[in-house]
């Protein structure tokens, strides 16, 4: 605890600087070009409401950038200004404030995304204030831990050391030299996500854009969605899903479960009905297998990676000799990212999908 709150310097603290210096300078005209790069060209294969995913890599953008200028900017005053200690006190406050208010951006933009796309909602009476951290809220509490606590220590931590030294919000010679080294290996970090970051907003317009049904589908997109439902298939029966095949029906309860996926069919939802034959058990033990089963099939579904990202599921459920009774689920990678969040795997998640019909037997 007394190294943390006492760090140590380095002995070549000159020659820090000095390769700071340059190396930040590099990666700012770097990073800069190619954050342009994929503003201007990245984003052109979007068609499903570009700007808000063009908003969400401008936030994390300026991240990176804001965190490049000071690291530009601050060396350059220790090295060729005798009295730097003030400056650099006020240029560390500007980046502060305006590196903390890039990252409540970035996750009030993603906040956006994800509510509507959710059951999340915003109380229209919210004002700006309020609607802006209710977005940030959506999140959800273990996404904002994880991603805004350890930014907010990190950029506290040169302000903290300076107060144990001098008991003054201005930065002492140790509090520069650690208000440097963090933001030095939080922009490496960003460096390396530079790219997968749009991989995974590529995703997220993919899923977003299955939800709009007022976009027509072109012959070759049909023929690459017969493609990847073939795919999908291979994937299932390699995984264990024996019961694709209608001649190898799985032991379900007292009977059996077969699933028939409808493959063949071009649109861009994989569609799966499920045949549950059972005798003598009851509605309350069926409801309980079968979001056992949906989950499990769901769990395969959510770890494959074809191009689909929309899945249903209906369950055909005859017990004994009483006629057909049906649950049905819809559900997007979306839904499917959140049922399977760390803490959050349970089946029973699966009744608490927004597109969800329970036959009355069963509710």
């Amino acid at each position: 605890m007394d190294t943390i709150l006492n760090p140590p310097l380095p002995i070549a603290l000159e020659e820090f600087y000095t390769l700071l210096l340059s190396v930040s300078g590099v990666l700012f005209g770097i990073a800069f070009a190619a954050m342009l790069f994929v503003l201007q060209s990245g984003f052109s294969s979007f068609k499903f409401s570009r700007r808000m995913f063009l908003e969400l890599y401008l936030h994390f953008g300026r991240q990176l950038l804001y965190s490049l200028a000071y690291l530009t900017a601050a060396p350059f005053l220790v090295l060729f200004f005798s009295d730097s200690f003030t400056m650099i006190s006020w240029l560390y406050a500007l980046f502060f404030l305006y590196f903390l208010r890039a990252t409540l951006d970035y996750a009030k933009q993603e906040g956006y995304i994800l509510t509507i796309h959710s059951n999340k909602s915003v109380p229209g009476h919210y004002g700006p204030i309020r609607t802006y951290f209710r977005y940030i809220a959506n999140r959800g509490a273990l996404k904002n831990t994880l991603f805004l606590l350890p930014v907010i220590l990190f950029l506290v931590y040169p302000y903290a050391i300076s107060i144990i030294e001098t008991g003054s919000l201005y930065l002492t010679k140790t509090a520069i030299f650690y208000s440097c080294l963090i933001p030095l290996l939080y922009t490496l970090y960003k460096i390396t996500k530079f790219i997968p970051e749009f991989f995974v907003y590529t995703g997220m317009e993919m899923s977003a854009r299955s939800q709009s049904s007022s976009e027509e589908q072109s012959d070759e997109q049909k023929r690459q969605n017969i493609i990847e439902k073939k795919a999908l298939s291979k994937y299932l029966t390699n995984h264990g899903v024996s019961e694709l095949n209608p001649a190898t029906p799985r032991h379900f309860i007292d009977g059996d479960i077969s699933v028939n996926f409808l493959d063949k069919q071009d649109n861009d939802k994989a569609h799966f009905n499920v045949n549950v034959n059972v005798s003598n058990v009851t509605p309350e033990r069926v409801r309980s297998n079968v979001l056992e089963y949906a989950h499990s099939l769901a769990k395969r579904l959510h770890e494959s990676k074809v191009s689909i990202n929309t899945f249903v599921l209906s369950f055909h459920i005859r017990i004994g000799n009483q006629s057909s009774r049906n649950i049905f689920f819809r559900v997007s990678r979306n839904e499917l990212d959140k049922i399977f969040a760390i803490g959050k795997d349970r089946p029973e998640d699966m009744a608490k999908l927004k597109n969800v019909l329970f036959d009355e037997l069963f509710r």
